[in-house]
């Protein structure tokens, strides 16, 4: 009956907006992610964005921030600090904080492009198309991107407006769907 389930589930997926589908994903693997799992990630990301940003001047660091995760809520209140470090000064260069959903959206996306990237450099010869794949994935550039997450959240009801209300739950919503 569960693979039943799950098939249904996939099938409805697959009839959904893209956007939508990713939205769901991402909650469905959010709710049922370990919180050893979720420091597995932030250690993940830190290598793989170390491994990437091996040769360039700025990298990015994820850290939980401290005392966010110290409740049994961990996965509503935990927020992950995304610093962007100048290697040779030791300067932080820009910070963001963000919440659990919004770490899993930019875990995925700088996995993803990684694995690419560090497939692509391990089988090429070529070190000018190493260079330009590489450059691609500067930590400006994923900081550019933690930018967009943290300051462009949606709506996760009608995921159509801007985020403006936060609940005491700290669920976060438009004051249109609130007020419907």
């Amino acid at each position: 009956m569960g693979q039943q389930f799950s098939d249904q589930t996939q099938l409805v997926l697959n009839k959904l907006p893209e956007k939508v589908a990713k939205h769901v994903t991402l909650v469905r693997e959010s709710g049922s992610l370990t919180y050893e799992e979720f420091l597995g990630r932030v250690a993940e990301l830190n290598d793989v964005t170390a491994k990437v940003a091996a040769g360039q001047e700025k990298h990015l660091l994820f850290e939980v921030q401290p005392g966010s995760d110290s409740s049994a809520f961990w996965k509503v209140v935990v927020r992950v600090v995304c610093t962007k470090i100048n290697k040779s000064s030791g300067i932080v260069e820009a910070s963001r904080i963000m919440n659990l959903y919004q770490f899993l959206q930019l875990y995925k996306d700088i996995t993803s492009q990684a694995a690419g990237v560090l497939a692509q450099s391990s089988t090429s010869e070529d070190a000018d198309e190493n260079s330009s794949s590489v450059t691609s994935c500067q930590a400006s550039l994923w900081m550019g991107r933690v930018k967009q997450l943290t300051d462009e959240e949606e709506c996760c009801i009608c995921m159509d407006g801007r985020v403006d209300l936060i609940l005491p739950c700290a669920h976060s919503f438009c004051q249109k769907c609130i007020d419907k």
